[in-house]
């Protein structure tokens, strides 16, 4: 059986390796560091899940928003916004997206489990937020798996 494709766009290699590290076992992980390698992407692949972080060089995570509205809007529905800028100004931008989770940076390793499985399986709508690891531990887990080759 196939395991679910799931699309992780951020520019932090640390957070990418944990994420993966995380999520490998049960879903098919591709990542991708900016953007524009996203919406690439998402033209020519469809995915369970979609991590995305806000702010990335060349098109931000907002720009990816734009684009699965404009082409793919039942996909905003599964696609989790995972950022350490979350002012209640973009926490309301971000919302009206209607996307299926957000998640504040650093993240508890097991809520962000939790949130793919749910929006994979597209139970519906979550919104999440909380300092629950520090960047000094999600660093630290993503050398780890890093070492073991995860």
């Amino acid at each position: 059986m196939e395991k679910p494709s799931v699309l992780v766009v951020d520019d932090n290699e640390a957070t990418c390796t944990l994420i993966t590290a995380l999520l490998q076992t049960d879903f098919a992980v591709e990542v991708v560091h900016d953007g524009q390698e996203a919406i690439a992407r998402l033209k020519s692949r469809r995915y369970a899940t979609i991590l995305l972080d806000l702010l990335m060089p060349i098109v931000d995570g907002y720009g990816v928003l734009d684009f699965l509205g404009e082409t793919n809007p039942e996909l905003l529905r599964k696609t989790i916004v995972v950022t350490a800028s979350l002012s209640p100004r973009q926490l309301d931008r971000v919302k009206k997206y209607e996307v299926c989770g957000i998640i504040a940076k650093p993240f508890e390793v097991d809520t962000l489990f939790a949130a793919v499985r749910q929006c994979a399986d597209d139970t519906g709508p979550l919104f999440m937020r909380g300092p629950l690891l520090s960047s000094g531990m999600i660093l630290l887990l993503a050398e780890v798996g890093r070492a073991l080759k995860l």
